[in-house]
């Protein structure tokens, strides 16, 4: 039996283009296997013959030629078909889109919208729930914090408390917005739908658009006596202490997240989160170089040829001494294993000591005879 393409859109046989577009449009929602993840081989099946019979059915002068013999193309089909050569292919959800209104939409498909509530908005087929809900349901703003600490303390890690405001749930109205003992009546702008609907005619027919009406912010409802303590948000701001571990050896810049620690959102919706940007302040001693810190000091001349002992800084306070052998030279970098800056599974780095050698550009006579009898006895002079 030849493939009936009014049955399978599901139209009569002397249906305008504009039904033939508004039954594809329904067909789209209900079988494209985008929308069918569960049931996606049977939904491939049942597409590829809606796209087959919309591409002749919208077309004039196939839907000429289907009409008259019955198939579309030179030869006709020894059955089983239409007869038009359909290539099979699935159009994706972004191309449909793009045929109806001339541009994409891909990034509303499986992320801001799922793939019914974009065709509810673009091909008019009313509001989702879900769509409702995530109107009505805010979640709260983040909240960021710079938090300065010392060199010292970047390096051994501690705990601080941090005092700061948020928005809570009002206490008075439960978070409602509305006066104890108060109401709500039906938004008299969207007639409680949430939305305001705009229709314009296209050459594809009508072209719906669906935006959140601004009296009610779409909730639906207007709040009949507002809360004199938040003023009908539900939210006031309070005062909140929390403590904070800050890891050993953290860096300037590094942010830490809180979750939960930000504002509560409107109408019931998920509190944000906060995050405490760290601001080390600066050791004129020490230059970090990731988990390694370098310390540089100066020794004199003689102390380089003779040898000597020094001390050197720690970054969490105190000294230690380093042993300069005799005959150092200029640049010479000394590492004191594990007294650099821990990483973030407790290994610490290294303290890198670099000595620079002072030549002196004048010398009195005592040292300058007494290089010159050195230079002597090495044959030198």
């Amino acid at each position: 039996m030849k493939k009936d393409y009014y049955e399978i859109l599901g139209v009569p046989r002397n249906a305008s283009q504009d039904e033939i577009k508004r039954a594809y449009k329904k067909l789209i929602k209900k079988w494209h296997p985008d929308l069918n993840p569960n049931n996606r081989e049977e939904a491939e099946k049942k597409f590829k013959e809606i796209q087959e019979a919309y591409e002749v059915l919208s077309d004039p002068e196939k839907r000429a030629m289907y009409d008259k013999f019955g198939y579309v193309g030179d030869v006709p089909p020894s059955g089983g078909g239409g007869g038009y050569s359909y290539d099979g292919r699935i159009p994706s959800l972004d191309e449909i889109l793009k045929e109806f209104f001339g541009e994409t939409f891909g990034g509303f498909f499986g992320k801001s919208f799922g793939g019914e509530d974009i065709f509810d908005v673009f091909f008019g087929e009313g509001t989702s729930t879900r769509g409702r809900e995530r109107q009505r349901t805010k979640r709260g703003e983040d909240i960021e914090i710079v938090l300065t600490i010392d060199f010292k303390e970047a390096i051994s890690g501690g705990r601080r408390t941090i005092k700061y405001e948020r928005y809570d749930k009002c206490s008075h109205c439960g978070g409602t917005g509305a006066e104890p003992g108060s109401g709500y009546r039906t938004c008299p702008k969207c007639g409680g739908t949430g939305y305001i609907r705009q229709e314009s005619r296209t050459p594809f027919g009508y072209f719906v658009t669906q935006t959140v009406c601004d009296m009610c912010g779409g909730t639906g409802r207007i709040i009949e006596k507002v809360c004199h303590v938040c003023g009908g948000t539900g939210r006031v701001k309070t005062p909140r202490s929390i403590t904070v571990n800050i890891p050993a050896g953290v860096s300037d810049g590094t942010r830490l997240r809180i979750p939960g620690g930000g504002h509560i959102g409107e109408n019931g919706g998920d509190y944000g989160d906060l995050y405490i940007t760290i601001r080390v302040k600066e050791d004129y001693r020490f230059k970090r170089s990731g988990s390694d810190l370098i310390y540089e000091t100066t020794i004199d001349y003689t102390e380089a040829l003779l040898g000597t002992v020094i001390e050197v800084p720690l970054p969490e306070g105190g000294t230690t001494t380093l042993k300069i052998p005799s005959g150092t030279a200029h640049g010479t970098i000394f590492r004191l294993k594990k007294m650099g800056v821990p990483d973030q599974y407790g290994r610490r780095g290294d303290l890198l000591v670099k000595v620079y050698v002072d030549i002196p550009k004048k010398l009195s006579r005592k040292e300058k005879k007494l290089l010159e009898e050195i230079a002597k006895l090495k044959g030198l002079k």
